[in-house]
């Protein structure tokens, strides 16, 4: 992740119908949309993963309105958050947006550049990982799967989970402390 990423052809391509532009564009920022969706909102991650799926299929639908010349991580960033917004109104989820919502202090275009920054690092440090300990960290974080479902999934012990878990984690800690990172989700 080296930066904003401004009018790229990427974008060009989704906004005039290619699918494979598409599918691209959904998986590089599936991971990140709903980190950040967590982060706003106190809903279940099956709410969230919904309401990123409809996000997804929102913009398809819409491609055709949408700018060529933006910077996509934040514009993703901002509409994803608006959507989630509209969801929980409309579905009367919350009584107040207090409630629900974690709005910090900062303007958004800060708040979207700081999370994309900090992201960026999990993900860095993420690669560092071995595919078995990227893929438990995966289904623990991402798919909410408790430790005793990862070993089933994995036809694994628990005590194996729970060791690649663990080293996971420490060499996490480890890699973003040594960078100076600071949690903020």
């Amino acid at each position: 992740m080296a930066g904003p990423l401004l009018h790229t052809a990427q974008w060009v391509s989704f906004c005039e119908g290619d699918q494979t532009a598409f599918l691209q564009l959904y998986e590089a920022h599936y991971n990140l949309l709903f980190v950040w969706g967590g982060r706003w909102v106190k809903q279940d991650g099956e709410w969230i993963k919904d309401q990123l799926h409809d996000f997804f299929l929102y913009l398809w639908e819409h491609r055709s309105n949408l700018s060529r010349d933006i910077n996509v991580r934040s514009y993703l960033l901002t509409a994803f958050k608006r959507h989630l917004i509209h969801g929980l109104s409309k579905n009367k989820l919350v009584m107040s947006p207090a409630e629900t919502l974690d709005l910090p202090a900062q303007s958004d275009a800060g708040e979207t550049e700081l999370f994309t920054e900090q992201f960026g690092k999990v993900e860095r440090a993420m690669q560092l990982l071995s595919p078995a300990q990227k893929e438990v960290v995966q289904l623990r974080y991402m798919q909410n799967m408790s430790l005793q479902e990862i070993a089933n999934h994995k036809k694994a012990s628990l005590r194996t989970v729970y060791n690649l878990m663990h080293r996971a984690l420490v060499h996490l800690k480890t890699e973003l402390l040594k960078k100076n990172f600071f949690y903020l989700w």
